[in-house]
């Protein structure tokens, strides 16, 4: 009925990249589809249902054993999700519980192999989840790449990941590419609402509309009070003054958006993660120059790709935060 074997969604994280691929499965699994009430960022050629949430397969699938469904998660990624063992996960021994994997394993995915020459045990489609793609090593992929290739009849492989740079290109080349949409505002607005965030329409734009994330807000508060501080007149002063330090992904994230914002008002565009800040960001964009914003926004991203696990976080973050204020400093220009 589908006219692909496996299918590869990519986009940013928040978007939902888990919840479609997780969507995607409940209705090739259904065995009572209902007509589809929404677009889905998965097209499913001439299958345009979704799942139904009450027939026996649907259920199944809510409670973690559905035996045509394999998903294939790292272990630290499915215990995130709250799945537990409803994940197919490498066994571990305490030590590893204590530092729960972050890679999908060879021995994982050899079961998921065996797993997918098997006949289906009602009778329909079989699903094969693997997400995030990109956290399949070498010799996991080299394991994989056959079936995935060749799926038995009725099975489908449904792969995601954020990094599509960093996914094998063995296995890119093997699945069709989806790339999967950013929500349009009113769509962005209402998720955030249905999880009862404080301020949506500030913090759809603070995180532009990648509205799944975990902490959607997360560092938008700390960003605002360090402009204030600036704006006071603060200067190069100490760099906590602006409140407490968030972790270094989040202190990262939150300067290059300021920058970003700042670059924006000096080309007279609106603000794209703070526009309800436009004026301190007009005022302050003013006296830092272009070139010195351009080149510690280049900085930034440098720093992004470490700054997960970079040697003395907060005091590098601190220091991020302080080459920010001196920006702003008239004896810098």
């Amino acid at each position: 009925m589908l006219d692909f074997p496996a299918i590869l969604l990519h986009g940013a994280t928040g978007l939902g990249v888990w919840d479609a691929l997780d969507s995607t499965a409940a209705t090739l699994l259904c065995e009572s589809p209902m007509p589809a009430k929404a677009t889905s960022p998965i097209p499913l050629p001439g299958f345009a249902r979704q799942a139904c949430g009450q027939c026996p397969a649907c259920r199944l699938r809510q409670a973690g054993t559905h035996p045509d469904l394999k998903r294939l998660l790292p272990e630290a990624l499915a215990l995130e999700l709250g799945m537990g063992q409803a994940a197919d996960t490498e066994e571990a021994t305490s030590a590893e519980k204590r530092n729960p994997s972050k890679d999908v394993s060879i021995d994982a995915v050899r079961s998921l192999v065996d797993w997918s020459h098997t006949t289906s045990h009602r009778g329909g489609f079989k699903v094969a989840m693997v997400y995030p793609l990109d956290a399949m090593g070498a010799p996991a992929a080299n394991s994989l790449l056959k079936t995935l290739e060749e799926p038995p009849p009725n099975l489908y492989f449904l792969t995601g990941t954020h990094r599509l740079d960093r996914v094998l290109p063995t296995l890119r080349s093997r699945c069709r590419l989806q790339a999967m949409p950013r929500p349009q505002a009113a769509d962005a607005l209402r998720a955030l609402q249905a999880r009862e965030i404080a301020h949506p329409e500030q913090v759809a734009h603070w995180c532009h509309h990648a509205v799944h994330e975990p902490e959607p807000a997360s560092g938008m508060d700390w960003a605002r009070s360090l402009l204030q501080t600036v704006t006071a007149g603060q200067g190069a002063r100490a760099a906590g003054a602006a409140g407490s330090m968030p972790q270094m992904p989040v202190a990262v994230a939150a300067l290059q958006k300021l920058c970003v914002d700042m670059m924006r008002t000096q080309f007279r565009q609106q603000p794209l993660y703070l526009p309800a800040d436009q004026s301190v960001l007009g005022r302050l964009a003013s006296i830092a120059s272009a070139p010195r914003l351009l080149a510690f926004w280049q900085r930034l991203g440098d720093y992004s790709r470490t700054a997960a696990f970079p040697l003395h976080a907060n005091l590098t973050a601190e220091a991020l935060v302080l080459e920010f204020k001196q920006l702003f400093t008239r004896s810098a220009h």
